[in-house]
């Protein structure tokens, strides 16, 4: 199945005390690479987000952005320094006995005594925060994989035509050929009837021989294009990333067209080469967006 790299989704979420906006946008890179801004009272859920978006997108750069609105009141944690309380109560045991004091209210005591006991922010996110915010961007997720999936189709069209077109000029070739080949033929032995005429040493005719047989035969580079044509068709029923696999089936149809270009000294050969390689281009292009 054909995925394209390319999406957009938005989702907003709120309750009675605060709103969570998730937008995700993905693009089309080499691998994949995940670069994700929100606010710092929220860097906590970095890690499970990363996580989420591992298991969804494989290719490409995504780019999330959280914004977080309301009244959140961080989480409170209470910090007790068990050491300087019983310092602190050991010594106004001491007082109290001291000056004659009467010993209720120790703990009220201790409560007031600074640096004993401290209330501080745990850095952690309330849990409803938490959960709103993988909602949403569970459904933003989904809205990107819906498009991508939506311009993959679009793709599929696209590159189903070009390699259409890249079919019929195979078979113009290999209608061709036998043509070609006659006219080689005929060629050849006109040459080596000369150069047997002028007494032209052996060796010098085999070689002769040799670079037409070179010249003439495209067979085997016909073949690998057909094989490579035929991998490509493949590629579009296979599961998972393609993108890289349709790539290097790319680079070795060009191979394959360039030394058919090279080789053909036939005018109309060289002309439908040329054709082939508009429509490998074409394809290099659409693929670059293929996840």
């Amino acid at each position: 199945m054909v995925m394209s790299m390319t999406g957009f989704g938005r989702c907003v979420k709120q309750t009675e005390k605060c709103m969570v906006q998730v937008e995700i946008k993905t693009v089309n890179h080499r691998f994949r690479e995940f670069h994700i801004k929100m606010p710092p009272q929220l860097s906590q859920a970095e890690i499970p987000l990363r996580n989420r978006l591992s298991k969804q997108f494989n290719r490409g750069r995504v780019e999330l952005n959280v914004k977080l609105s309301g009244n959140i009141s961080p989480t409170k944690e209470l910090h007790i320094d068990w050491n300087l309380m019983d310092s602190y109560y050991h010594f106004i045991k001491e007082a109290k006995k001291r000056y004659q004091l009467p010993e209720e209210a120790v703990l009220s005591d201790l409560l007031r005594m600074e640096g004993a006991i401290m209330v501080g922010e745990t850095g952690d996110i309330d849990g409803d925060v938490f959960s709103l915010l993988l909602s949403a961007a569970d459904d933003a997720s989904c809205q990107v994989l819906k498009m991508r999936e939506t311009e993959g189709n679009s793709l599929s069209i696209e590159l189903e035509t070009y390699i259409n077109s890249l079919e019929e000029l195979v078979k113009r070739i290999k209608e061709l050929s036998p043509l070609v080949q006659k006219t080689y033929f005929e060629r050849l032995q006109t040459k080596l009837s000369e150069m047997i005429r002028d007494k032209i040493d052996e060796a010098r005719i085999v070689s002769e021989a040799a670079i037409f047989a070179e010249k003439a035969d495209i067979s085997e580079e016909m073949a690998r294009l057909i094989s490579h044509i035929s991998q490509f068709r493949e590629a579009f029923l296979a599961s998972g990333p393609i993108g890289r696999k349709m790539d290097f089936i790319i680079q070795e149809m060009n191979r394959e067209v360039n030394t058919i270009g090279s080789k053909a000294s036939d005018s109309n050969i060289a002309i439908i080469a040329v054709e082939m390689k508009v429509l490998i281009e074409k394809l290099r292009e659409q693929v670059q967006n293929i996840e």
